[in-house]
């Protein structure tokens, strides 16, 4: 297409956005002089939901502007010699994603959502459920919190339109936490649109917990029970090992909620690209029970080794490990016995020991790990392949926490990050390593207790990858939170 028809396109399309968004609208002409002693209290409150109309429509021009902006870019590389970019190099940025809440121990108090960005950007909540519809703006320096009615979060089991979908102007990083009273908490992090897939493994543990957030209409969801210690039961109908659950025509904004009594692990596939978060509403296995939940990672994501760092100040960290499909899978771990669940149990479990470890499978699997203080957090550990080099986040604000973050990098790259602008060389003393006995390369984790707040976290050198994870323990309460900072994922059409 000509520049010059381009240009035309682009501009009718924003036209035409801007007279749907005003079609039918008109406003009252106004008299030379007021009529009446109210008048004027009348024409000022008008005058305000005025300013916040053009204040609100300015916000959504600047998020078309950066999606006009995105996809001429886009077009640009298309049409160049050296052509596209490759896909996954923004990392855990992105400009839409979709998020859903799946239900927690006990009435909620908070719903965090936390957005961080690498340039000053517009971001819209958009909802069928009521209270979530807004526009903020999110500054690249300290980021924004953003509070949801607690209603929109899953109370029960069966399909709600309660998904909410973030569009931003330019490429942000999303996190959410939810916190029940002072009996629970947890977060996760939230992958852009354009990485979700269409089979995904779950994990979880007692009193299983999964929510499935569609983002077209009639997509079918297909969940394969793979491993239960009874039956799930949905719209009278039990379901139990091999069984396979059918929900048809979910539509765009609607969610599946869906809960067992002890762990329920399965494979979920669907005809279009969903949101997976999988958990449990109150983890009873270990300590004091707490909800747990995580984002899922589409199976074409998974890979064969991980590095685990290990947690501070955990009491103990149990390691789960899931697998697609019963073949002769295996997990191990050097200095560590790794068992499986049980005979016809498709996930192995595995105790720490405080150190980091490196965990090898004969086929690709999802690993989890269940850390424990007093009360559990729930985090995915990403592969090496998913590390990113820049890391912004918020540490949670919805109680009193100890936060935390560890890093896992090549030992002789460590030396380049920078944590606020501090060189990392300062923490050298919580410095452990791990050598992967097939490449003979050394990694480095280091554990760092942060204050609470925004912080940027990167490699000097742009060509470096780490892995980082955060997480907190209650300081007063008995509850805590765990999960990566970022994940860099393949996008659907890769």
């Amino acid at each position: 297409m000509a520049t010059g028809k381009l240009k035309e396109f682009w501009t009718f399309f924003l036209v035409m956005i801007f007279s749907d968004l005003f079609s039918g609208q008109t406003l009252n002409s106004v008299p030379e002089t007021c009529s009446g002693p109210n008048e004027k209290d009348i024409l000022m409150k008008e005058l305000n939901v005025l300013h916040q109309i053009v204040r609100d429509q300015a916000i959504k021009m600047e998020v078309l502007k950066g999606e006009l902006s995105s996809l001429k870019e886009k077009l640009s590389k298309c049409c160049s010699s050296t052509g596209p970019s490759q896909s996954g190099n923004n990392g855990h940025y992105g400009k839409e994603f979709l998020i859903a809440f799946p239900k927690s121990k006990g009435p909620v108090s908070k719903v965090q959502v936390l957005i961080t960005a690498k340039e000053d950007a517009f971001v819209v909540f958009e909802s069928f459920h009521p209270g979530v519809n807004n526009t903020y703006q999110v500054s690249a320096d300290a980021g924004k919190e953003v509070s949801l009615p607690v209603s929109v979060v899953m109370d029960t089991d069966g399909i709600f339109r309660k998904a909410v979908t973030i569009r931003a102007s330019h490429p942000i990083s999303v996190h959410c936490v939810i916190q029940c009273d002072c009996i629970a908490a947890e977060g996760f992090l939230v992958y852009p649109k354009q990485f979700l897939g269409t089979k995904y493994l779950l994990s979880n543990s007692d009193f299983a917990n999964i929510a499935i957030a569609s983002q077209h209409k009639n997509t079918t969801i297909n969940l394969t029970v793979l491993s239960s210690p009874s039956y799930i039961t949905w719209k009278g109908t039990n379901y139990t090992e091999n069984d396979v659950l059918r929900i048809e025509q979910v539509d765009d904004y609607q969610t599946f909620q869906l809960s067992a009594n002890g762990y329920l692990f399965g494979l979920v596939e669907s005809t279009n690209p969903i949101a997976v978060l999988s958990g449990s509403s109150s983890d009873a296995s270990m300590f004091e029970p707490n909800s747990v939940v995580e984002y899922m990672i589409p199976v074409k994501n998974l890979d064969f080794k991980y590095i685990i760092p290990n947690f501070a100040d955990s009491q103990q960290e149990t390691y789960q490990f899931q697998f697609q499909d019963h073949k002769s899978n295996n997990v191990s771990i050097p200095g560590i016995d790794v068992l499986r669940g049980g005979a016809t149990d498709l996930f192995y479990y595995a105790f720490g020991n405080q150190l980091p470890c490196i965990a090898k499978a004969n086929e690709v699997v999802m690993p989890v790990v269940f850390s424990s203080y007093e009360s559990t957090f729930m985090t995915l550990v990403p592969s090496k392949e998913q590390y990113s080099n820049d890391y912004r986040f918020l540490t949670p604000t919805t109680s009193e926490f100890r936060h935390y973050f560890v890093i896992t990098i090549k030992a002789y790259q460590i030396n380049g990050i920078l944590i606020d602008n501090n060189a990392i060389q300062k923490y050298q003393n919580s410095m452990k390593s791990v050598t992967d006995v097939d490449t003979s390369d050394e990694y480095i984790t280091v554990t760092i207790e942060v204050t609470p707040g925004f912080h940027h976290i990167y490699h000097t050198d742009p060509d470096v990858t780490f892995g980082l994870i955060l997480y907190g323990y209650g300081t007063s309460e008995r509850i805590s939170y765990g999960y990566p900072a970022g994940v860099r994922l393949r996008d659907t059409a890769a």
